[in-house]
């Protein structure tokens, strides 16, 4: 049961995941078909996220205290069928519309999504389904550019139909998961399986929450930044050829993906979701390598930068599935308000990151774009970890650990 849950759950995340990715390999295309500039077809593409970054904490607050199963269904429902019609659909206005009602579908999943793995599995499998939901959207965004290269020749209308029929099936599958109840505990109070609470002071929740995603935000706007401007340094300080540049970006964003499976497995295995959050730290050294001069010939130096820019990558995926899984013990039972928190804060990040980081490749101060990931990186964590110490009386911390089964 516990693996046909996560199963199911993880599925509706890749699609709504491959939804959000759906027009980046055809943003040329559907500009000249529809005539449209280049910034607005950007629009068509960031449309998801610059919704999810200002409505996921609202549609956390209302999704909270209501059952989840039927709600997360309707906006399958909705992100597949708002694809579909996108598809037939000759009139830029309409497209324009249909992408702002995948974006509602796309937000409400991102957050119903979690909340039901945290409502329907306990113990270890609840964290490390948890874990596994951090790389829906790199393997959602990888799936849309792969079915974008293989179906280039039937063109941009049949991709984004097929992953609307996609979104639809699993919508259909959804239907067969468990029914969640709403969290009937008093907000701050956590089930018995993840951790005794202790009764919160006023505020302690949100600010614990709040913490949380902080330091989500800041982990995660590392790993898009750069992968967004890893092309610009591969072609302007090693001088590779764009393609071959652009082709190391795309195996280095990839490295998330393992990242989030390595914590799926370490938290099956007992391990603590702190210890792989710390862990990010480890982004620093390796971000180091990334953006600072290599005295190497440029192939060699170019190999050692995709290295340590992938190890940058995988570190995030690791970390950022590690505050999935910690949210039950920091939230309690409220977890789809902190979801939505922590989903909108993290959109946040990588909708407002990437210029600024964009703008250093521009003028070349890579020196800089270091020391901001060393800064993000290291305050990222802070936050995080002092989310566990809010959200967790340290006088409980054995009754997770014997959940756990980790040593100390």
């Amino acid at each position: 049961m516990n693996v046909r849950i996560t199963a199911v759950v993880l599925a509706a995340g890749v699609a709504a995941s491959t939804a959000l990715g759906e027009f980046i390999p055809f943003l040329t295309v559907v500009g000249e078909e529809f005539t449209l500039p280049p910034a607005t077809v950007g629009w068509l593409s960031s449309a998801i996220t610059v919704v999810a970054a200002a409505a996921c904490l609202p549609l956390g607050l209302w999704l909270d205290p209501r059952p989840l199963r039927g709600i997360f269904m309707a906006a399958l429902a909705v992100l597949g069928a708002a694809g579909s019609m996108a598809a037939v659909t000759g009139d830029a206005v309409m497209l324009a519309a249909l992408r702002l009602a995948q974006a509602a579908g796309y937000a409400v999943v991102m957050i119903a999504g979690p909340g039901l793995l945290a409502r329907l599995l306990t113990g270890r499998a609840r964290r490390g389904a948890l874990a596994l939901w951090g790389l829906c959207i790199p393997a959602g965004l990888a799936l849309a550019n792969t079915a974008g290269a293989l179906a280039a020749a039937a063109g941009w209308r049949a991709t984004i139909a097929g992953v609307g029929a996609l979104t639809m099936g699993v919508a259909a599958l959804a239907g067969t998961l468990p029914r969640d109840a709403a969290p009937t505990v008093s907000p701050g109070l956590a089930p018995a399986d993840v951790q005794r609470f202790r009764p919160a002071p006023a505020g302690t929740p949100k600010a614990a929450v709040a913490a949380l995603a902080a330091g989500f935000a800041m982990i995660a706007t590392v790993g898009v930044c750069v992968v967004t401007v890893l092309p610009a340094f591969l072609t302007t300080e090693l001088r590779l050829p764009g393609s071959t540049a652009g082709l190391l970006a795309a195996v280095v964003a990839a490295a998330s993906v393992p990242g989030s499976l390595a914590a799926g497995a370490a938290l099956r295995a007992g391990t603590a979701p702190g210890r792989l959050i710390g862990a990010a730290l480890l982004m620093v050294p390796a971000g180091a390598g990334t953006f600072l001069p290599v005295p190497a010939p440029a192939p060699v130096a170019a190999a050692l930068v995709a290295l340590c820019a992938a190890a940058v990558l995988g570190l995030n995926g690791l970390a950022v599935s590690a505050v999935f899984a910690a949210l039950p013990a920091v939230a309690g039972a409220r977890t789809a308000w902190a979801i939505g928190a922590v989903t909108q804060a993290g959109s946040l990040g990588t909708f407002l990151g990437p210029p600024l980081y964009v703008r250093l490749a521009d003028t070349g101060s890579w020196s800089t774009a270091f020391a901001v990931t060393a800064a993000l990186v290291a305050a990222g964590v802070a936050c995080a970890k002092t989310a566990q110490a809010r959200g967790i009386d340290s006088g409980d911390r054995s009754a997770l650990r014997r959940d756990a089964g980790e040593r100390d």
